[in-house]
């Protein structure tokens, strides 16, 4: 994660604004008076979905984090960063000539951990002390020779306190190189020893295929049974899934992802042709996790237990991981109507979140290897995530009195605040009222009820996600873009309607302008500050879909689909623009001002989204054709 992206991960814009702007809730939004010009009346608002702020009034500005604190500091993006890293608590780095030592540093504990897993795994192939791993590797339908497991990797780590150590010596590691990789373990006296013993070793890796550390099972008695490396400079479970180097370009074709619990699941299913599976390093679904699946599909299905013991504990992740894929996976709008035919614009999850539920007391990795046919059946009557949730909740409530009635609509509200979309949340509420034998009048009637109740008892009417729950990452068709003009620098001539303001992320901006006013790369770095030539070595080593053709021709249609979306969010921004001051107009002057305004302003909006929307299906006609 570059330095930029960290910086974001830990600042709230709504947190951020408040320091300076009195604001109050509009819907999802806040609003507040501009703090870069007089009003009387707010046209100041801030999105914490997106992470952005926007002046509707005079000054018309907008931006990020950055952007607000550049224009309200008077700095420029390096001192934004400053004071923006300053109130994270983050250490920025001194960016000097120290940095290519640093990375020739990081580059050799890479090396060891690849020298590592190969000596590992050429043991579990060949040594007489691995047999108890072959064993278990078999025990678990697991095929040695098999393309899966060549891809993962499996090895098996000798007993001896020191094998690995004085291999890797031999090899010309230092001691404390083996140590910064979490090879080694040291006692109190200052002697290190092997990590990893007696163990079958699973190789993680980054998605770009390098090991960064290692997951292990004891095969005897050993304690604790499961071992995975310590945090690293190359190696933080919170940022990696299992197996995402092999299923990323699996996922895209399919358009889904799966996510299961453990190394073996993994593999077996790779081993019988789902490699569009993967697992969280033994921890729950983290923000970085849901921004990498973000970037993959917007299909999500979790492989959960129905009857697993603990729900309280299933039922909070269910939540958690809907709540932080809801926030990286960003929003679709969709057409509301009210009474009397109103229309309301609504932003609702652009993204389907299924439960594979597992029959009670099996694994994935039982199940595929025992009958492939049942794993292929499970996956294809996958849950909605509120079905799971509401069907779960049901069982291990008793419903058969009032008192139970209402304990289930409290253990369910958590899960309501997250339903945005209408049709979604009118099924919700039909299967509530199924479920409880009431009608859907009477169970809004109640909800309302403890809503009110929680209001008066302190609590919000609504919940703003702060914290860790909000997307903070830079727009990936933004990133995508600017990855496509940085490999062609020759392109200038290619982006015509590319401007900079359809860049909402302020280092993005910075960078395609660099990019429009440089001959090549090597001048777009040149010309940034330290920062963003990190945020750009990060755009530059960024996975994006895997196979791009290297030809001119279709690599220029894919920055085409890039300039198009851009252009289509700017305009309805800029629609959202028109609603807020017809809405400011109308209570200010009256309904005269509200018709001139949308003569003057909507029809035109409307009739650039209508030219989007069919440039964008002649394209897709192309494609076909």
């Amino acid at each position: 994660m570059s330095t930029i992206s960290e910086v974001k991960e830990r600042t709230d814009i709504v947190a951020l604004v408040s320091e300076h702007v009195q604001l109050a809730k509009a819907g999802k939004n806040y609003k507040g008076l501009c703090p870069f010009h007089g009003e009387k009346h707010g046209s100041f608002f801030v999105f914490p979905d997106r992470q952005t702020w926007h002046c509707f009034g005079a000054c018309g500005a907008g931006g990020d984090a950055f952007s607000f604190v550049m224009k309200r500091e008077n700095v420029d993006f390096g001192g934004a960063l400053q004071i923006l890293a300053d109130r994270a608590g983050i250490a920025l780095k001194r960016y000097s000539q120290s940095s290519s030592q640093e990375d020739d540093e990081k580059d050799r504990l890479l090396a060891a951990l690849e020298t590592a897993a190969e000596y590992y795994r050429s043991l579990l192939l060949t040594s007489d002390s691995a047999h108890k791993a072959r064993e278990y590797v078999a025990l678990r339908s697991i095929h040695l020779d098999s393309s899966a497991a060549e891809e993962f990797r499996i090895g098996y780590s000798p007993s001896g306190w020191t094998s690995l150590k004085d291999m890797l010596l031999s090899r010309g590691y230092a001691e404390q190189e083996l140590l910064d990789a979490g090879l080694l373990t040291q006692r109190e006296d200052g002697r290190t020893y092997d990590r990893f013993r007696d163990r079958l070793m699973f190789p993680i890796f980054e998605s770009s295929g390098k090991v960064i550390g290692f997951g292990a099972r004891a095969l005897g008695d050993l304690q604790p049974k499961y071992l995975n490396s310590p945090q690293s400079r190359v190696f933080d479970k919170s940022q990696v899934l299992y197996g995402i180097h092999r299923a990323k370009a699996a996922a895209r074709r399919a358009d889904r992802i799966i996510l299961v619990e453990g190394y073996t699941d993994v593999i077996q299913a790779h081993q019988n042709g789902w490699e569009n599976v993967v697992a969280p390093m033994g921890t729950s679904l983290t923000e970085h996790h849901a921004g990498m699946i973000s970037r993959i599909t917007r299909n999500i299905y979790l492989a959960l237990d129905a009857d697993e013991a603990g729900v309280a504990a299933a039922m909070k992740t269910i939540r958690e991981t809907a709540g932080r894929l809801s926030t990286a996976l960003g929003q679709r709008t969709v057409m509301e109507f009210g009474p009397k035919g109103r229309q309301d614009v609504r932003s609702v999850l652009d993204a389907d979140i299924r439960i594979i539920v597992l029959p009670q007391g099996q694994d994935p990795d039982e199940i595929l290897s025992k009958a492939p046919e049942a794993w292929s059946q499970l996956v294809s009557n996958a849950v909605p995530y509120v079905d799971f949730y509401v069907d779960t909740l049901v069982r291990s409530t008793d419903t058969s009195s009032a008192r139970g009635k209402r304990d289930l609509l409290a253990a369910c509200e958590p899960i309501i605040g997250e339903i945005e979309d209408p049709m979604e949340r009118s099924r919700f509420y039909a299967r509530l009222s199924r479920a409880l034998e009431i009608s859907e009048r009477d169970l809004s009637v109640e909800l309302l009820s403890m809503e009110k109740q929680r209001t008066r008892n302190g609590g919000t009417r609504t919940a703003v996600r702060t914290g860790a729950g909000i997307r903070r990452s830079s727009s990936a068709t933004e990133e995508y873009c600017l990855w496509l003009l940085l490999n062609n620098p020759d392109w200038k001539e290619h982006v015509d309607g590319l401007e900079a303001d359809l860049f909402e992320t302020t280092e993005n901006r910075r960078i395609y302008e660099a990019w429009c006013s440089s001959a090549d790369r090597e001048e777009v770095r040149a010309s940034l500050d330290a920062p963003l030539v990190e945020h750009l070595d990060f755009l530059l080593s960024k996975s994006f879909p895997p196979g791009v053709p290297s030809d001119h021709e279709t690599q220029q249609r894919a920055l085409n689909e890039c300039i198009l979306r851009l252009q289509e969010r700017h305009t309805r921004r800029q629609q959202f623009l028109i609603e807020t001051t017809l809405q400011r107009e109308r209570q200010e002057l009256g309904i005269d001002a509200e018709l001139a305004i949308l003569e003057r302003t909507g029809i035109a909006s409307n009739a650039r989204l209508h030219e989007i929307f069919l440039l964008k299906n002649r394209r897709r006609r192309e494609k076909r054709g």
